[in-house]
Parts: C-alpha cells; sequence; structure tokens
C-alpha cells in the first residue's frame, strides 16, 4: 500500500538529516534500542574488491506495530518518539528523523519487522519501503501472521554509495560504535546488551579505563527519598570536548546532562557519569523556580542539590585516585627527563630527602592537578626548588601552599602525614 508522508520529498532533503554514514547507522541502531532490542547485529556481505551492494540491521525488538505506521513512519516531524527518545546528547530519531538517515548512503530501505497484536495476541510480519528519490512516499505490503513468534526487525538497505565493506569493519568505525554505545551496553550489561558486526560482539570494554557502580540513597525534609545508580566511567580516549553528568530515567532514556566541575585540568581525567534513577521520571531541567513541583522535581530541588554533591565527591576521589595512580608517576617521569628536580646526592640522606620530594609533588598534584600545568622549564624548577628548600619546615610550606591553593581540611591533613 502506498502512503505518503506528512512533508514533501525537498522537505525531508533539506530537514537536518545527517550525511556522515556512521552519524546515520548510529541513528538507525538506536531505533533498534528504543524497540527494546538487546541484541543488535550489522550484517553484510563483501567480495574480493570490497564490494557492499547491501546492508543489513537485525534487531530482536519488538518491532513496528502495523496500526502505528501512520505515526511512525506517516508523520515525518511528529514521530511517536517525539520529545522522549533522546538517549543521550546527540540527536536520535528525534522527530522522525531517524529512518530517514539512510540517505546518507543508500538509494532504498526495506524494513522487514513482526510484532504482536496485543488484541489478537498474533504475530504479523510485513515490509515497509522507502526510496531516496522519492521520499514523501513509504510502502507497506507483504503483511502476513508470522509462526515463528519473534518479534524484531531486519532493516535492509539497497543500492549503498560511498561507502564499501571497509566502511563498517575498520578499526576506526568501531571505535566510533564504542564511543556511541559503549555506555549504553555497559549499564545494560547485566541483561547481556550486544552490539555485533556480523554476528561478533563489540568488545566496548577496551574502551573503558574504569569504571565503577555506586548506589546512594537520598531523602529530603519531607518524607521523599529516592534511590539512585551512579556509574563512574573513565575513558582510555578523550571522548569530547566536555566531560557530563548524564541524568537518566527509570527506562534509561537521558533526562538532561551537567557539566562535571572537573572539565578544566591537564591530566587526561576523561570521564563520564551516568546517574539512573525514577526521580528523573518527572524531571524538569529547564524549571528553576526553587520551589517543588507538584508534577515533578528540578535543579532547584533539595534532593537534586545533595545528589550533585555526592557526585561531585564521587569524582573528586576518582580524580584523586587516578592522579595518585597514574597521572602523578607519568609527571615524576617527565620532571626527571627534565631535569627539573633539584639535586639531593647519592647519599641515604639525600635519597630520602627526594623521595619526600617527590611524595609532596604527588599529593600536592593529586590536589590540583592544574598547578604544574603551563609552566616554562625555569618557572618549573623554582617550584620545585621552593618546595625542596621548605621541607624541614612543615608549617611555612603549608602555609604557602595556601596561598596557591585552597586546602580542605582533609587535605591539609593528607600534607601534613607527608611530614611525619
Amino acid at each position: 500500500m502506498e502512503n505518503k508522508v506528512s512533508i514533501n520529498n525537498n522537505s525531508v532533503e533539506f530537514s537536518g538529516i545527517t550525511r556522515e554514514y556512521t552519524e546515520a547507522i548510529a541513528e538507525l541502531i538506536w531505533n533498534g534500542f528504543d524497540a527494546g532490542a538487546s541484541k543488535i547485529d550489522i550484517v553484510f556481505d563483501t567480495n574480493e574488491i570490497d564490494f557492499i551492494p547491501s546492508i543489513e540491521i537485525i534487531d530482536n525488538g519488538s518491532g513496528i506495530n502495523l496500526h502505528s505506521l501512520q505515526q511512525t513512519f506517516g508523520s515525518f516531524l511528529d514521530s511517536l518518539k517525539r520529545g522522549k527518545d533522546q538517549r543521550s546528547s546527540y540527536v536520535r530519531g528525534k522527530k522522525g528523523k531517524g529512518r530517514f538517515s539512510f540517505i546518507a548512503f543508500a538509494q532504498s530501505a526495506v524494513w522487514n519487522t513482526t510484532y504482536i497484536d496485543e488484541e489478537t495476541g498474533n504475530y504479523y510480519n510485513y515490509d515497509v519501503s522507502i526510496n531516496a528519490s522519492n521520499k514523501d512516499y513509504y510502502y507497506d505490503e507483504n503483511r502476513t501472521i508470522d509462526e515463528l513468534k519473534q518479534t524484531g526487525t531486519r532493516l535492509k538497505l539497497i543500492n549503498l554509495f560511498g561507502v564499501t565493506a571497509y566502511s563498517f569493519s575498520s578499526e576506526a568505525f568501531i571505535n566510533y560504535l564504542k564511543h556511541e554505545f559503549g555506555w549504553f551496553l555497559l549499564l545494560n550489561s547485566k541483561h547481556q546488551y550486544q552490539l555485533c558486526i556480523n554476528g561478533t560482539p563489540i568488545r566496548y570494554e577496551d574502551s573503558l579505563a574504569d569504571h565503577q557502580i555506586f548506589h546512594r540513597e537520598i531523602a529530603d525534609a519531607s518524607t521523599s527519598r529516592f534511590n539512585f545508580t551512579i556509574t563512574f566511567v573513565r575513558w582510555n580516549e578523550k571522548i569530547g570536548d566536555k566531560f557530563y553528568y548524564y541524568f537518566l530515567d527509570n527506562s534509561k532514556k537521558e533526562v538532561f546532562k551537567q557539566l562535571t566541575s572537573f572539565n578544566n585540568n591537564a591530566i587526561n581525567f576523561y570521564h563520564s557519569v551516568y546517574i539512573e534513577s525514577d526521580y528523573f521520571d518527572n524531571f524538569n531541567f529547564s524549571d528553576t523556580d526553587a520551589s517543588e513541583n507538584l508534577f515533578g522535581s528540578n535543579p532547584q530541588s533539595p534532593i537534586f542539590k545533595q545528589l550533585i554533591k555526592e557526585l561531585q565527591k564521587i569524582v573528586a576521589s576518582k580524580q584523586k585516585e587516578f592522579v595518585r595512580d597514574e597521572a602523578a608517576v607519568e609527571l615524576i617521569k617527565r620532571l626527571e627527563l627534565t631535569n627539573s628536580l633539584p639535586a639531593f646526592g647519592l647519599s641515604q640522606e639525600g635519597e630520602e630527602g627526594k623521595q619526600q620530594l617527590l611524595n609532596f609533588v604527588k599529593e600536592l598534584y593529586c590536589i590540583q592537578p592544574r598547578i604544574f600545568k603551563g609552566l616554562n622549564e625555569v618557572q618549573e624548577k623554582m617550584i620545585l626548588a621552593l618546595i625542596s628548600q621548605q621541607l624541614n619546615n612543615e608549617e611555612t610550606l603549608i602555609s604557602l601552599v595556601e596561598q596557591i591553593i585552597p586546602l580542605a581540611d582533609e587535605e591539609r591533613t593528607q600534607l601534613k602525614s607527608l611530614f611525619n
């Protein structure tokens, strides 16, 4: 059956749909996860010259209900997902554009889908097709009852251009998928979610330098009490220019994001924090009213403010752990290679003095990583020499440090312990 999209072909063409095949694939994959899929497989064949005529994206989600086809495919800028499909900071299928992203590298798309009809209990299978040359029409056909009784969608993209088999098997493409979906697969690891290429799961774990899950229960002055699952992730590589807290509702949909307070450092602390809770099911991030909202919470709510303090403590602790175990070690190596450290001699006293200086520098670096950023060689040597001269004068040295950076009680105690 031929059906008209509620917007014309040229409007689709100029509606901001991505032209990058990587982003297009990502949007189509997100469509599967949004349909409740736990496994998605990117499948293609190649020949000896790396040519592929088609590619398939197969998922085991809930399928596309025929009764909602008009809202799903027919309303280009008003799909069923509108306003609730934002998985993270990127636009994923928003306003019904996601299914048209195939035009970035394919001429035609055919969705073979199976869904269960809630009224009859039957499983129905049918095809939906769109051609890039005539995007204002979609076609549904071949309706049958599915005897296998397995829901899911098999999207086949045909007549590809600008891509080869290498495009979908290269290390760059695989790394893109790791960065795009790694966090989501991690958050759903207990449900054994998978993203595969030709049946082989993407091993996103090697992009994680560290991750840990925390649980917090936070209550306000009333009887309100909420549980939060906090997943801290430190990445092996830089994943963007900024690092964020991502607030997710009970279905792992992103409500909004907020910069962490650990963006301006010089230590390659690439991190993300994902916070899941039904607290965010009715959260209005644009509401700045300090009073509680009858229909949900906002960033001015006491519980949210307490949550931010907890998140800051977690990230601060993780940053210090990273600095002490890795970044500070690299700093010391660099200082020794550049001969920036004062001369202590080879005696036991000299070795002890050098070790005391290194311990103090490490701890200082944990407190404020930026303290050694932007210094030239002469400035660096002067600071290290000044610290070295005051190692026998605890109060003077700590007072000097406090004139440069504020110290919390715990940090001051930690520095003092180095002199015992």
